[in-house]
């Protein structure tokens, strides 16, 4: 049996809050969604290797967005298609928070509507961060049982939120903006 690498939250949770505005960046200036890709990759395990500094930082975004723009400047040398001239800017520093992060309150009020097992895999798995095929272990379950009962829960808990708290999606399915008052 080998060991499990230790997680680093703080890593995670910036990279989830993250890594899909850094990708953007790197596709727009880059245009190669494989290339962008890779230097995510890159970004990410220079996190993982600054962990101690990282999960210090006062702006893990800024950070990340720097590492990504540095990783590009790179590549493009590199590859050869470096033009002289000033470097992608980086996006400025949003105060805003994405609309999913202030759902906390209705997830945990919607969550006991659910039936307990939905409840309970949606916590462990989601919110807590276990590993499906550990949940899968310790209930008894395949793993392909364990991501099928956590799809079904996961939509059930869209259903709920929808109506709870008013959810709105946008065109790509992601959460664009809910009422917190509602229901």
């Amino acid at each position: 049996m080998t060991a499990e690498p230790q997680r680093y939250p703080c890593i995670e949770s910036a990279w989830q809050a993250h890594r899909d505005e850094l990708r953007g960046f790197l596709i727009r200036h880059g245009g190669d969604h494989d290339v962008a890709d890779d230097l995510l990759q890159i970004v990410y395990t220079k996190a993982l290797a600054h962990r101690t500094r990282f999960c210090q930082l006062d702006s893990p975004r800024a950070w990340l967005f720097r590492v990504a723009r540095h990783q590009w400047i790179d590549q493009q040398r590199r590859s050869g298609r470096w033009v002289a001239g000033d470097p992608p800017e980086l996006p400025a520093a949003t105060e805003t928070h994405a609309p999913v992060d202030s759902l906390i309150v209705c997830i945990a009020r919607a969550l006991p509507h659910l039936s307990p097992e939905d409840s309970d895999i949606l916590s462990r798995c989601d919110l807590e961060g276990l590993r499906q095929a550990d949940y899968a272990e310790h209930h008894g379950l395949g793993l392909p049982a364990t991501k099928a009962r956590l799809r079904r829960a996961r939509q059930r808990l869209r259903e709920r939120l929808i109506e709870q708290c008013g959810i709105i999606f946008d065109e790509q399915g992601r959460i664009c903006c809910h009422r917190a008052d509602h229901g």
